[in-house]
């Protein structure tokens, strides 16, 4: 017996990205408006890169939503109104909005695009969810601190498409709203420029006691003030599935590719093995593994299974990544037997590096030869260039494959 899953959505900070999640498993994919979409620029979309998107992405028969949630004064939606009329001609799917203004704009200007509701809104309600609809939206993303139950319950009641994050960084900040890089840096976490303020490493200190820190939180030999945890709810598909949200959202138009396509090929496995045969659906080992391997902080279900009243530390960490693997490179093409790899971190010949694609089989891969660019043998390959690599077993590695050490 099969059943009907959630859209696997993933985001995309470039053309590269994009292309990367199109190839490891999203149905959809998420990008930003130059300057309008809660992120900075430097992985947003222009229009002539969206206009390329769009068709990648409707050629591959999938779909692709444009964020457009920044904080919005009047000057923002002077400049929203003329990016809605510059991609005129571009068919995105759907526009994630924020503000009321900008919903109306988008009506008026570009009636044939669907609205999407941004976790920005904070819709944690099914009233909420059905006066959105009214204004015109056809999903909703929860607020973050929706729980499972929460989400089932405006997915069934709400009368609008629910969408939800499953995987990724979380905010200390409701949905994300927080000031505390604007008054520290001058830079708005709801204009696309948090520095992270939080995450640095506070002490608290009382007026009488100057010089003297206070901790606030301790773990191991580390004091954490606002750090949280990343969400991670692979081990949860089979409540994610029965919730009925229309789509499951992956956090990280900030992380690398490597990142992109690790976590859409663990959840499209985990999807997948679910819908063939939901009756003797296990969770993999190997998908925590594989997400393990990325770039993150320590995992959590976040606020899946409501406020952790129990243990209210338990959603913070410190701010420092953890990963299991080291990104060596990316395969870019494959001829007569040798492959180009774009250097991520370097290796040289003799090494043994383990290979990964779409599929979650993978393996180990011998380096036999670096070629630089004027054809010349290398010794080792250094961070940031591009060269041709012969691998002792060439006939595994795929185009679009990656390659990594273990630490």
């Amino acid at each position: 017996m099969s059943v009907s899953i959630p859209e696997l959505l993933v985001p995309a900070g470039n053309l590269s990205k994009l292309k990367m999640a199109l190839r490891y498993g999203a149905d959809a994919v998420y990008v930003g408006a130059s300057g309008l979409s809660m992120r900075p620029d430097q992985v947003a979309f222009g229009i002539a890169e969206l206009a390329e998107g769009v068709r990648l992405v409707h050629e591959a028969g999938k779909k692709i939503y444009v964020a457009i949630n920044n904080l919005m004064f009047d000057d923002d939606i002077e400049a929203l109104q003329v990016w809605l009329n510059e991609s005129a001609a571009i068919p995105i799917d759907a526009v994630i909005v924020s503000d009321l203004g900008a919903i109306a704009l988008v009506k008026e200007i570009r009636p044939d695009v669907e609205i999407h509701i941004s976790t920005q809104m904070s819709v944690a309600n099914a009233r909420a969810a059905r006066f959105v609809k009214e204004l015109g939206a056809s999903r909703v993303v929860l607020a973050r601190e929706c729980s499972l139950s929460e989400a089932a319950n405006i997915a069934k009641a709400g009368e609008i498409e629910v969408e939800l994050f499953v995987h990724g960084a979380m905010c200390m900040a409701v949905s994300g709203r927080c000031l505390i890089s604007s008054h520290l840096c001058g830079s708005s976490a709801s204009k696309g420029q948090c520095k992270q303020s939080c995450r640095w490493e506070w002490q608290l200190v009382e007026a009488k006691r100057p010089g003297e820190g206070i901790p606030i939180f301790e773990a191991g030999n580390q004091t954490i003030f606002l750090g949280s945890k990343d969400l991670c709810m692979i081990d949860h598909i089979p409540e994610l599935v029965s919730s009925g949200t229309q789509s499951l959202k992956i956090e990280g138009r900030m992380k690398s590719e490597y990142y992109v396509a690790t976590v859409a090929r663990v959840y499209r496995q985990a999807l997948d093995a679910y819908a063939t045969d939901p009756m003797n659906y296990c969770v993999d080992p190997r998908w925590l593994k594989e997400l393990d391997a990325v770039s993150h902080r320590p995992y959590s279900t976040g606020f899946a299974f409501g406020y952790p009243e129990h243990d209210p530390n338990s959603i913070q960490t410190h701010n420092s990544p953890i990963s299991t693997c080291v990104l060596a490179g990316y395969v870019r093409a494959e001829k007569e037997g040798c492959h180009r790899i774009e250097v991520k971190n370097p290796f040289r010949p003799g090494d043994k590096l383990e290979w990964i694609g779409p599929e979650l089989s993978g393996g180990d891969i011998t380096i036999e030869k670096i070629l630089g660019p004027h054809g010349e043998s290398l010794d080792a390959t250094i961070s940031a260039t591009e060269v041709e690599v012969f691998f002792e077993e060439s006939d595994r590695l795929p185009v679009d494959g990656i390659l990594r050490r273990r630490k």
